[in-house]
């Protein structure tokens, strides 16, 4: 039916129902008490119900959702435009009331209108959310965005343009001539040259400054600017970007710094006297990847010819039982130092020293390359042998005195008895040949001290032969007795019957007479020495052996002043002595521990101030 309000005119309602039912909006009309007057078809639809059913009823569906909305927003007459989301669409809702013909006096009605604008909301929401990606975006590459109006001198910061340079919009005003209040000083005259060009419309790129925050910290930024032209195609703003870009001057500080300090190394390798190669393992094996020039010089290899005739071209025989521990140590990722015959590219050898040092990419995995060192000995070696032997004629020097005394003692009965072997000769043959007798014994002692003396003294090189240790030893300490002072007394504990070991003679002679020398210093020529000879096995764990033994076991002790650590850590450098000028060189106890080592053998001293010193000498046994 056709709805009619009281006191208007049929023509009236009819003209009214005509409007209502001709524009898009959802409109609807409803009185004092919420009843539904008139409505179009789309608000018919938002309210669920037919004409029939709405008609002189409450209102329903999203109309009473407006209209409570309504009634809960501060009143202004009855009218009110709000925003509301209903079943998935967006709608503009708008209510005001009804007045008389007068133009003032309200009426019992309202106008309810609802626009469906979910398509602009869309645009909205997408709009902000690309705003809000594109803030999220420069806050993660830290880079904040500016715009500057040429005509008005206005400038605008994005927030974060706020955030890199430290200050707040309530305490720094973009465009108001204060920027380089923010820059470091070094940096302004080049920053205010750029301003100006932004002022004039240029276009920038990669513009770097500093900026101090007011907490002192220090930035660096990078500014890119472009011309923005407005729908005529006249310039007339510069938009750009600045952005920090102090953590990548960090690390092209960084960058710089390591090239330089590998700049550094390379050259230090160049310029090192010993050989270094750089090799690399993989699955196909050793690879060399370098070598500086003492390398190429020493070996006349270069890393093209090590690959091509392999690593295995650096000994003179691969199958050195030293090389093999080489190879060993390579496989097990281990380090070490080992001297060996090493052979050059043109067939000459050389003793040289090859040490490992292997590289890992991770604590306790395998390694991934090896720095190899080799010197070359030969010098060395013959300095030894220079050092060898002026120690001996040193430790000869001090024996002679003993020596001199032992002989003279030893010829005594042989001048003295063939005076009087010559009178009674005829007289009393038995008397004559007990007096040869004597003679010949004290010749031949007298032959023996020279032997020994002799052996200690010789000059040639010593070779390393299986012998047996015993009467080595039993001989080095009957000489080393001759040259110590009468107060000082030798005791012998050789546990040992024979034992076989690959050494010198010599030099078994020379270890135990600069341990019982040194001995008798530490005690003021008054005391005892105890020479200790034994075994130990492979069951009983020693620290600090390179292997489980057998080994023989010579061991000096004395009951003098004894050594403070620091003095115990040093004894064993060339020329470091503890005794006046012109008690000593220093070069004994050096000289013990490289011919032990030659040995293949190890060297410990414990000691104590005033307790005195225990010298113990570890020597692999051949069995």
């Amino acid at each position: 039916m056709t709805p009619s309000l009281p006191g208007a005119a049929v023509g009236d309602v009819m003209s009214l129902f005509g409007f209502l039912e001709s524009v898009q909006n959802c409109l609807a009309l409803i009185d004092d008490q919420d009843r539904v007057i008139m409505a179009n078809r789309s608000a018919l639809g938002l309210m669920g119900a037919t004409r029939e059913a709405a008609i002189g009823r409450p209102v329903g569906g999203a109309f009473r959702i407006f209209l409570e909305r309504m009634r809960s927003r501060p009143s202004d007459g009855g009218q009110a435009r709000f925003e509301h989301f209903y079943d998935n669409e967006w709608y503009t809702v708008q209510t005001y009331p009804l007045v008389g013909p007068d133009g003032r006096t309200p009426t019992r009605y309202m106008i309810i209108s609802a626009i469906e604008i979910t398509f602009r909301k869309r645009r909205e929401f997408d709009f902000i959310e690309t705003v809000a990606g594109l803030e999220e975006a420069t806050r993660i590459a830290q880079m904040g965005t500016f715009k500057s109006i040429w005509q008005t001198g206005q400038t605008e910061w994005s927030p974060h343009m706020y955030t890199l340079h430290g200050v707040t919009p309530d305490t720094y005003q973009p465009g108001s001539g204060r920027y380089e209040e923010l820059v470091h000083p070094e940096d302004r005259d080049y920053v205010a040259r750029a301003e100006r060009d932004l002022a004039q419309g240029n276009a920038m790129a990669n513009v770097q400054f500093r900026v101090i925050l007011r907490d002192g910290t220090l930035r660096w930024m990078r500014l890119d600017s472009r011309v923005l032209f407005d729908s005529s195609g006249a310039p007339y703003a510069s938009f750009g970007t600045c952005q920090d870009i102090s953590e990548a001057k960090r690390r092209e500080e960084e960058l710089r710094e390591l090239l330089r300090r590998n700049a550094i190394l390379y050259e230090a390798l160049e310029a090192s006297p010993n050989g270094v190669a750089v090799l690399t393992t993989d699955d196909a094996g050793l690879s060399v990847v370098y070598v500086n020039a003492a390398f190429e010089a020493l070996t006349q290899h270069n890393s093209f010819s090590l690959n091509t005739a392999g690593f295995d071209a650096l000994p003179s025989d691969p199958s050195d039982p030293v090389w093999i521990k080489v190879a060993a140590a390579m496989s097990a990722s281990d380090g070490g130092a080992f001297e060996i015959e090493c052979r050059r590219r043109d067939g000459t050898v050389f003793p040289g020293q090859v040490e490992l040092a292997p590289v890992r990419d991770h604590p306790g995995r395998a390694a991934t390359a090896f720095v190899v060192t080799l010197r070359d000995l030969t010098a060395e070696k013959e300095r030894a042998a220079v050092l060898l032997q002026s120690q001996k004629m040193e430790a000869l020097g001090q024996l002679s005195g003993g020596v001199a005394h032992e002989i003279n003692n030893l010829l005594q009965p042989v001048i003295a008895l063939s005076d009087l072997g010559m009178d009674v000769l005829d007289k009393d043959a038995a008397k004559a040949k007990q007096y040869f007798e004597v003679i010949g014994n004290s010749g031949r002692k007298a032959r023996e001290v020279v032997r020994q003396v002799l052996t200690f003294a010789r000059r040639d090189t010593p070779q390393l032969l299986s012998q047996d240790v015993v009467p080595l030893v039993i001989d080095a300490v009957n000489l080393a007795v001759k040259g110590l002072p009468p107060n000082i007394t030798v005791e012998s504990q050789l546990q040992l019957e024979t034992a076989t070991a690959a050494l010198s003679a010599t030099q078994v002679s020379q270890v135990v007479l600069n341990l019982m020398r040194n001995a008798s210093d530490a005690m003021n020529g008054r005391g005892r020495i105890i020479v200790n000879l034994d075994r130990v096995g492979p069951e009983q764990a020693v620290a600090g052996l390179p292997g489980p033994g057998p080994w023989i076991r010579l061991s000096v002790k004395d009951q003098g002043c004894g050594m403070d650590p620091q003095t115990l850590a040093r004894v064993f450098e060339p020329f470091f002595t503890t005794k006046p000028v012109g008690k000593g060189t220093g070069l004994g106890l050096s000289v013990v521990y490289s011919i032990v080592n030659s040995w293949g053998g190890t060297i410990k001293l414990e000691s104590d101030i005033d307790q005195g010193t225990t010298a113990v000498i570890y020597i692999p046994e051949q069995t």
